[in-house]
């Protein structure tokens, strides 16, 4: 991203602020009708993208290049027009009326540069994956088989992208991100300059630094509660990982562990409720399911995400011996207590002014940082809505689903393996609000022909597409968690794969098991999270080898078994599974308590 300086420098932030008065304005006061509001929303977003990111890295690093100036024009112009002309536009029957000509050369520019502006923000997958969407929609007419399509005319494939009212660039995702995700980012920012990501890693310390294993339990909790207001799990990596990885090397991790620990603690943050890295939001509206009951289902499986990785951190702790920190060396309680006002959101430009910002300088970074956040969000839920528009328009999510269920010989658990390993490569270098989006507009349905409720699918998919964050080739925070504590990507993307692994396995439970989701009786509830928790930990044993003493391979074979029979559907094997590991444990705790007295009984 460009530093840039003098006069554009402050040009970008009163632009960015004029963004954000704007969203503010409708969120307090009420919404455009949609046309008007979407466009709005990429006119100043998007020449935002193109200020602010440079073509390619021999660009000029302080100031935009007069083609940068070009595409800031021509994307504003192309927004501008819908506007301008929104009371025609909205009145004309889509697929029957012409399209003018100036519209079709808008609508060209304007694809062009959406693409352009992921691959410039985003990452060069993005834009490949919107490519390959394209060259499908142009060529959907030569696909054999269910993939067949009758085809489009050039002007009809820009009205669809350009033009069309809950597809393509300004469509329903476009909505989502303009009435929504811009406050939230906005929210999120302010808290974020206003310290409360310090107040969280503190508070994460003090609860749990005095443990056996405490720095890697530490970032555990921290980034959970990190996460509830970061967006993105690079994000989240970066912010709690430039503290707790180092304090994790020092307590007797490797570097590698340190930093597959944080990537997976990391990415889990985006799906903690109540925010979930705005996938709530988008999933609310997706579902037709209010958000309050997104926030609740996602909490169990959520929680139990962070029981395996925390099970994960202490056996290793209690395998190579690592010790508590010393209490003296935690924040104190007075410390925490005196900053918990940071906790409440209204108080972030007060803190900067507190902090001896002057009140340009406060208003400058909290603006800026929404400014660029909202737009690499608002042109990946553009570039999406273009996929998502190719694939609902030609029946391709609806061939795929077919394809699909056909493959699963109407298996459930095949389906889900196959739209998990989907969802896997969909999510390879592209962001997980993307991944999510057009996942499951494949996924979904196919799932939904399985008998799975709409919820459970659409949490099933967002999973994976969160997950594709730590999923080797391209396991983005496993990379920049290794970039940070200085071990090698690949081997720390494989390690955050084994440690992860209980993750991987939640979407699963609670698509079986739709008590995780809340759905049932409180006893039912309760019953089937303990037997899912207990899993997730002997889950752990059997990875890591440890439970109160070094387990041999017999046991730990042992210990997944007893994790698999806890997640099935007969109570009664899940009742032999949790007492098989129980008496697991107290035979590793009696052989250690044997192993220590035997010398001195020698």
């Amino acid at each position: 991203m460009r530093e840039l300086t003098g006069p554009t420098r402050w040009g970008v932030a009163a632009w960015a602020a004029a963004a954000s008065l704007f969203h503010l304005y409708t969120a307090g006061y009420g919404v455009f009708e949609p046309r008007v509001q979407r466009s709005l929303h990429l006119l100043f977003l998007v020449p935002l993208i193109f200020v602010l990111y440079r073509f390619r890295t021999t660009s000029p690093r302080s100031r935009p290049s007069a083609w940068d100036w070009l595409w800031v024009v021509a994307s504003f112009v192309a927004s501008a027009y819908l506007i301008w002309d929104s009371d025609r536009i909205n009145h004309r029957w889509e697929g029957a009326s012409d399209i003018l000509p100036r519209e079709v050369v808008l609508g060209t520019v304007m694809v062009v540069l959406v693409v352009e502006a992921c691959r410039r923000s985003l990452s060069r997958w993005m834009a490949v994956t919107i490519s390959v969407a394209l060259f499908y929609l142009a060529t959907c007419q030569w696909f054999p088989g269910a993939f067949h399509y009758k085809g489009f005319t050039y002007p009809r494939m820009i009205e669809l992208l350009y033009l069309g009212g809950d597809d393509g660039m300004y469509g329903f995702l476009t909505g989502i991100s303009s009435n929504i995700l811009f406050i939230y980012v906005l929210f999120g920012a302010v808290l974020m300059k206003a310290g409360v990501g310090t107040f969280l890693i503190a508070l994460a310390e003090r609860t749990t630094g005095w443990m056996r294993g405490g720095p890697a339990k530490t970032a555990v909790v921290g980034s959970a509660l990190f996460g509830t207001i970061s967006g993105s799990t690079v994000a989240n990596v970066y912010a709690t990982g430039s503290f707790t990885i180092p304090l994790m090397k020092r307590g007797g991790y490797s570097a590698k562990t340190a930093a597959a620990i944080e990537a997976i603690a990391g990415t889990g943050g985006q799906i903690m409720p109540p925010v979930m890295g705005a996938g709530a939001f988008i999933m609310s509206e997706m579902t037709n399911v209010p958000y309050f009951e997104v926030a609740k289902a996602a909490a169990i499986p959520a929680i139990l995400y962070y029981v395996g990785l925390m099970a994960m951190v202490h056996f290793l702790a209690v395998r190579h011996g690592l010790q508590p920190r010393p209490r003296g060396e935690l924040p104190s309680w007075g410390t925490i207590f005196r900053q918990a006002y940071l906790a409440l959101p209204f108080v972030g430009i007060v803190y900067f002014l507190a902090a001896g910002y002057s009140p340009t300088g406060a208003a400058f970074y909290v603006i800026v940082i929404t400014a660029v956040s909202a737009a690499t969000i608002a042109v990946a839920l553009a570039g999406s809505g273009m996929i998502v528009g190719v694939l609902t328009r030609t029946g391709s999510a609806l061939a795929f689903g077919g394809a699909v269920l056909s493959a699963s010989m109407g298996s459930l658990l095949v389906a889900m393996i196959l739209i998990f390993l989907v969802v896997s490569v969909l999510g390879t270098g592209i962001p997980t609000t993307a991944a999510y989006v057009i996942s499951v507009v494949v996924g979904a349905g196919a799932m939904g022909g399985l008998g799975v409720p709409v919820l459970a699918a659409h949490l099933f998919v967002f999973y994976y597409a969160v997950l594709s964050d730590l999923t080797p080739p391209d396991a983005v925070t496993a990379f920049a968690a290794a970039n940070i504590a200085g071990s090698e990507m690949m081997a720390t993307g494989l390690e955050a794969f084994r440690l992860g692994i209980a993750g991987f396995l939640v979407p699963f439970a609670f698509v079986f098991h739709p008590e995780l989701l809340l759905r049932g009786t409180w006893g039912q509830i309760l019953e089937m999270s303990a037997f899912a928790a207990v899993s997730a930990i002997a889950l752990a044993a059997a990875i890591v080898g440890q439970a109160v003493g070094r387990l041999l391979g017999w046991e730990r074979l042992l210990a997944l078994g007893t994790a698999g029979l806890m997640i099935v559907s007969d109570a009664r094997l899940q009742s032999v599974g949790a007492l098989a590991f129980v008496g697991l444990v107290a035979w590793s705790a009696r052989r250690r308590a044997l192993t220590a007295v035997a010398p001195a009984g020698g």
